[in-house]
């Protein structure tokens, strides 16, 4: 076996530490480029806590749905049927609690809400006090439930999407959540008038073509520039690997290549 001193003959001198150290500093250099790139705007990032015209919106509808529902489920409990019964208890129970959140949403907010039920929700129940105990009543209450619900889980839904403040965001998605599990327990009765259902609006309008990715041009920058530091990176790294192969093939004895040994 060689000694140091008799392969330092052979011009074979290990990398220096700064030497080594270069590839991965400029490795680590398009890596911070890359991520402040794509970093978004302290802007973008903000959350808002004011209260817009939709949030006050979204606090009166479930405060107003609740102001009819819960006296509605209590009728049910006394003139339904056990399966109305059943549903009837679910939907009061459930509006209880949410109407306790979105008291103290409101409060926390500065956003007051209403504490009667409109007059179409009057309606509403007049027309479940008027009916027949049993099916009579059953029809009713299904019915009058399962639209108003359709309508108020189609506006919160809206909401939910459009809001800025998180508070009510998280409000909405409960709000929602509840409103869903209220339409399917109401359809499971068998009583829903389907054809009476208003039609769903939705539109059919077709996105104008050629802007499916919505990128302007600042946009189209970041990707160009993108492209160059990574596809970049890539190239340096792999021309390093490749050359420092050779040079360390390169820096060997010749009889280590061949296979020879010396004692």
């Amino acid at each position: 076996m060689r000694s140091a001193s008799e392969l330092a003959g052979f011009g074979f001198e290990p990398p220096s530490v700064l030497e080594r150290s270069r590839p991965l500093v400029r490795i680590l250099f398009v890596v911070v480029a890359v991520l402040a790139l794509l970093a978004p705007g302290s802007t973008s990032l903000a959350q808002t806590t004011s209260v817009s015209d939709t949030d006050a919106v979204l606090l009166t509808k479930v405060r107003q749905a609740g102001l009819w529902e819960m006296p509605s489920g209590m009728m049910a409990m006394e003139k339904g049927s056990p399966i109305v019964q059943k549903i009837g208890f679910a939907i009061m129970m459930d509006h209880g609690r949410l109407d306790v959140a979105t008291r103290a949403l409101s409060q926390k907010l500065n956003s007051p809400v209403p504490d009667q039920p409109s007059d179409e929700q009057r309606g509403w129940l007049g027309e479940e006090m008027a009916a027949s105990p049993g099916p009579a009543f059953d029809r009713v209450f299904a019915n009058r439930l399962r639209a108003a619900h359709g309508q108020v889980f189609a506006i919160l839904a809206q909401l939910r999407a459009g809001t800025r403040n998180d508070d009510v965001r998280a409000f909405a998605t409960v709000g929602n959540q509840a409103v869903l599990r209220h339409m399917t327990m109401l359809e499971s009765s068998g009583m829903v008038d389907y054809t009476a259902l208003p039609a769903p609006a939705v539109s059919t309008t077709a996105a104008p073509t050629g802007i499916q990715l919505g990128l302007d041009t600042s946009q189209i920058a970041v990707v160009g520039a993108l492209f160059l530091l990574v596809g970049g990176g890539l190239f340096y790294v792999l021309r390093q690997v490749k050359s420092n192969r050779g040079r360390a093939k390169a820096s060997r004895p010749a009889t280590v290549r061949t296979g020879g040994s010396h004692g």
